[in-house]
């Protein structure tokens, strides 16, 4: 899997490569509202510049954060059980150095992981346990959890397809942990992205004290120049990840901090709704073009996995072996925010124009 993401990322740069359909950026219209006095105001007029920015000394930010997600999932959590970060790429380094810390040299996971992740245990020694052959949002998933102390990791939601990680799936890990003492680490990206317009997310009725949850506001936005995510841990763990954290990664910039409280008061008010509105429009045009023969139900985020109509190697393009995924065969990734990637595709079910000499061209 490392190695088709670094050849797709060597293209990526490249000079008129093809286009990047499965792209991880993608714009849409409500980047000043949601940002509203950082898009206009220098981060210097908001804040003093003169003094490091640190984040998890902002006491009233991690309460914001707290509060919000008792708000959400309506789980007790305190501003005790929040390390805030700048970005998911900082934590998911924070997590695996903590991990290698402690002497865990194995961990368990259910397929897939997102690669940087899959990139920090090969680089550190550890080593990656699979506990299915199949992804949790699959009829045949064969779940097949170790009967020992152990961290296991997944992903919620499953990012490339959009689909939730099911509820009776949460509900059998929450009692394995129970009965084996086990950690969970949820790599929460794109949480809090459903389509359906129910917020609560279901991996928040683990055991609070044995999960580790990776929230990232800057995907809930949508706004990805802007860095910022945060851990919910056990109590127990909050000092010890905390402290390991500022070490790695030191204070984030003033602009960070902001955001990061933008966000928080954003997803205490009004929130995405816009923006998933504006995702579910794009696939919906997209549906309708012919430009897909196929496609997997979408329910949370931005990604769509389905099957072209032209080959998909016309494109720039991650399929299923980008995502331990068997099967699926012309199956890729689609941002719907990428507007030049999802008008590249709707172009191909375009019909040929008709040349005034008869000749279609």
């Amino acid at each position: 899997m490392l190695e088709w993401h670094e050849r797709i990322e060597a293209e990526r740069q490249q000079p008129g490569a093809r286009v990047f359909v499965s792209d991880y950026n993608g714009g849409h219209p409500f980047v000043e509202e949601y940002l509203g006095e950082l898009a206009d105001t220098a981060p210097h007029r908001l804040a003093d510049v003169t003094r490091y920015s640190g984040l998890d000394e902002d006491t009233t930010l991690r309460s914001k954060i707290a509060a919000m997600h008792e708000r959400y999932d309506g789980v007790p959590y305190t501003l005790w059980n929040v390390v805030p970060g700048g970005g998911s790429s900082s934590l998911l380094g924070t997590f695996t150095t903590w991990l290698a810390l402690t002497g865990r040299r194995r961990v368990h996971y259910v397929p897939p992981v997102y690669y940087k992740l899959a990139y920090l245990f090969q680089r550190m020694g550890i080593e990656p346990v699979p506990i299915a052959h199949r992804h949790a949002f699959e009829p045949d998933f064969d779940l097949r959890l170790p009967d020992e102390r152990t961290v296991l990791v997944l992903t919620d939601p499953v990012w490339y397809a959009g689909r939730r990680v099911p509820r009776e799936v949460w509900q059998t890990i929450g009692a394995w942990q129970r009965a084996t003492g086990s950690l969970v680490f949820v790599d929460g990206t794109f949480q809090y992205m459903p389509w359906d317009g129910e917020p609560a997310e279901a991996s928040a009725r683990l055991p609070v004290e044995q999960t580790l949850r990776m929230i990232c506001p800057t995907k809930y936005l949508s706004i990805h120049g802007y860095r910022c995510a945060h851990l919910l841990a056990p109590q127990h763990l909050r000092e010890e990840l905390a402290e390991l954290h500022v070490n790695l990664h030191g204070d984030v910039a003033v602009s960070d901090r902001l955001f990061a409280h933008r966000a928080a008061d954003l997803m205490l008010g009004k929130g995405n709704g816009a923006l998933l509105q504006h995702i579910r429009a794009n696939h919906t045009a997209l549906s309708a073009s012919g430009a897909l023969t196929a496609q997997l139900p979408i329910e949370a985020g931005f990604f769509l996995f389905a099957r072209t109509r032209v080959p998909h190697q016309r494109f720039l393009a991650l399929d299923a072996k980008f995502f331990e995924l068997d099967g699926y065969r012309g199956y890729i990734r689609i941002n719907l925010l990428n507007t030049p990637g999802v008008e590249a595709l709707m172009a191909t079910a375009t019909p040929p124009t008709e040349r005034s000499d008869g000749i279609s061209g």
